[in-house]
């Protein structure tokens, strides 16, 4: 988030700038090489990077709050049967499902899947998810953020109704997919949104992610992850 500030506050100088000027630019003197014409599309250009940023912010806040309840799960070394049932169908999903949706799988080695897993239910084995089985694939929008913590049981407030955050998170999923793909410009996207209207939902896209991490904390603390 600090580094994120850190932007913000440059691209915010970089406005400033062509509002003082005529609307062509304005100079600012580097110490080597003289005056530098920081023109309208470079504005658009550092402006629409904010939305990567921003993204970024979603992704790995919420991929590190999942991480932390691995964690917290496999510091416990629990065992099956001391999971909770929502942890216990995650498990089950990441080992078993390949098994069963790919048709080019063996019987034999679907049998001997499901024979793992049984053993380790009734050796009570200790049970450890995989990070790479979350699964965020560059579309976190509000929707699969709720899915996601109901796949784990995490419940708490939030700041935002659904009806306020949703469209403000999916702008942001919206902007980084067409910025990713290519689909529109980075001047382009620019011109989607108002400076102090990116800077205010900024604001609400922080207080939205701080929440849910607190209830992933409190979610650990109180080891809803046990049965």
């Amino acid at each position: 988030m600090a580094e994120i500030d850190k932007y913000f506050e440059l691209v915010d100088k970089m406005d400033e700038i062509d509002k003082l000027g005529s609307g062509s630019g304005r100079s600012i003197i580097f110490p080597t090489t003289g005056p530098y014409t920081v023109d309208i599309e470079l504005q658009k250009i550092l402006k629409s990077h904010c939305y990567l940023l921003l993204y970024n912010l979603i992704e790995s806040s919420i991929r590190n709050g999942i991480m932390a309840i691995h964690d917290a799960i496999a510091i416990e070394q629990l065992t099956y049967q001391e999971l909770h049932p929502k942890i216990q169908k995650l498990w089950l999903l990441n080992d078993l499902s390949k098994s069963f949706r790919d048709a080019t799988i063996k019987k034999e080695t679907i049998a001997d899947n499901l024979q793992e897993a049984l053993q380790v239910v009734v050796d009570n084995t200790v049970v450890t998810l995989d990070p790479n089985n979350i699964p965020i694939s560059g579309n976190l929008d509000v929707q699969t953020i709720k899915s996601l913590m109901e796949m784990y049981g995490v419940f708490g407030p939030l700041p935002f109704s659904e009806k306020i955050i949703h469209p403000v998170l999916n702008f942001v999923v919206k902007i980084r997919c067409d910025l990713a793909h290519g689909n529109v410009s980075f001047s382009e996207a620019s011109n989607q949104i108002l400076w102090s209207k990116l800077l205010e939902e900024k604001e609400k896209i922080v207080r939205y992610l701080e929440q849910v991490l607190q209830n992933i904390e409190n979610y650990i603390d109180n080891h809803r992850y046990k049965t």
